[in-house]
């Protein structure tokens, strides 16, 4: 079974006011028992515009391709689209019974003009059709540069993927290559299908990434997992730090689309709750999760719902309210991701001294509890985004890297591939047993 746990960072709070409290949940997957997987169908999306000719990144793609291929069993699906200004369908979804005759018609693949990545997309989620229904279905998206053809608009381009994950249930992550590809498209992208988003700056990474997507997909032992979010008596509201993808059901709850986590996999994430006043001292109900999933078991498939409730205390003495020290490393990580999209949002309008401003005033904050064991990778991302703007925002990647680390952040998966330099790898990336 899963493991997940919730807590506040304050159970007790100052009757006669209003009070702010974070909510920090963490999720483990179990891990995967069954040797017998059931087949997956796995879909790459390449993008072969003319700049994927410079510095052979488009030869190290294939490389990539071919290595998706060789690990497959032959009884899983396989696609390869490829893009330009027009679209190929290079490998049809299909059983890799013949991985020679794939592989070879990977390897004559060369490049050619411009980007059309929503058509790309778009005739890759049609291979999925070839699917039975019920198989997981994984797609990764590689582009080095902007779409300047069929659909360029961010919004709907991010709406074509997030349908896809709700009405096909294909979860696409993307790969963004190079200095020119628009990074808070494919960040949103991955985010609303619920996939990875990474930034490679050297050819070198491309079959790492590759390999870490395929990986993920093989190994998953929580499928789609929702998280329902409902406000008790006691919530006045509440906010996330962006790290999920929240849709409104029709009964008006808000549900955090989590996604698939793989085997022993964590996940962590923080809310801000505003908590109403109470005159009267006491402990009522606060905020409910209700969490849904679908379990992979040696037999099939599980479904399950796990629910919890959070209460708070209202006390009159101020030496009661005592913080939990272990959900700060996860709010101070949801809250340095949010920081520094702010940041970004300042650079972005030529406010460049507002954003060192804002950074420096956040990584004070932190440097002033003293204690870098749990505040050392929300200290680590904002130094190194101060580094980078005070280097040159733009010679460094220093955009690419900040809204990367955001993302990453954000996220907090212990398993997704931290493709960014080693020396700035967040501790969360490295699976412990450690509680919340």
């Amino acid at each position: 079974m899963s493991t997940i746990t919730t807590k506040l960072d304050y159970e007790k709070v100052l009757a006669g006011q209003e009070n702010m409290v974070h909510l920090a949940t963490r999720i483990q997957a179990p891990l995967l028992e069954t040797k017998n997987r059931k087949p997956v169908a796995f879909a790459i999306c390449l993008d072969r515009s003319g700049s994927m000719n410079s510095e052979k990144k488009f030869d190290y793609a294939l490389k990539a391709c071919e290595g998706v291929v060789h690990n497959l069993r032959t009884n899983d699906l396989f696609s390869l689209v490829t893009f330009d200004d027009q679209m190929e369908v290079v490998v049809p979804m299909s059983t890799l019974d013949h991985k020679e005759r794939i592989l070879s018609l990977i390897r004559e693949l060369h490049t050619g003009g411009m980007t059309n990545l929503s058509g790309g997309w778009k005739v890759a989620s049609d291979e999925f059709k070839k699917a039975e229904p019920g198989m997981l279905k994984r797609m990764l998206l590689l582009t080095d540069g902007i779409a300047n053809r069929g659909i360029v608009d961010h919004r709907q381009l991010i709406t074509l993927v997030g349908d896809g994950m709700r009405n096909q249930g294909i979860r696409t992550s993307c790969l963004g290559f190079g200095e020119s590809y628009p990074e808070d498209l494919l960040s949103d992208m991955a985010t609303h299908a619920t996939g990875n988003f990474y930034d490679v700056d050297t050819k070198d990474k491309l079959p790492a990434v590759f390999a870490a997507e395929l990986e993920g997909a093989l190994r998953i032992s929580m499928e789609n997992l929702r998280i329902r979010v409902r406000e008790e008596e006691f919530c006045s509201s509440w906010s996330d730090f962006g790290g999920l993808r929240i849709t409104e059901t029709e009964d008006g709850i808000k549900e955090m689309l989590v996604g698939d986590l793989v085997s022993e996999e964590v996940r962590s994430f923080a809310l801000e709750v505003k908590v109403k006043s109470r005159n009267s001292l006491g402990t009522g109900n606060l905020i409910s999760l209700d969490f849904a999933y679908d379990l992979i078991t040696e037999t099939g498939v599980e479904a399950k719902f796990e629910s919890q409730t959070l209460q708070v205390s209202f006390v009159e003495d101020m030496k009661e309210v005592e913080p939990d020290e272990s959900v700060l490393s996860i709010v101070s990580n949801q809250r340095a991701s949010l920081i520094i999209r702010h940041a970004i949002e300042r650079i972005d309008e030529g406010s460049e001294r507002e954003a060192l401003d804002l950074l420096n005033h956040e990584l004070e904050k932190l440097e002033a509890i003293q204690r870098p064991e749990l505040t050392g990778d929300s200290i680590l991302l904002i130094r190194s985004t101060i580094d980078r703007i005070n280097g040159g925002w733009t010679r460094t990647r220093g955009r690419k890297f900040a809204q990367y680390g955001v993302r990453s952040y954000a996220k907090m998966s212990s398993h997704e591939y931290w493709c960014a330099e080693d020396s700035f790898s967040p501790s969360f990336k490295q699976f412990s047993d450690d509680e919340l």
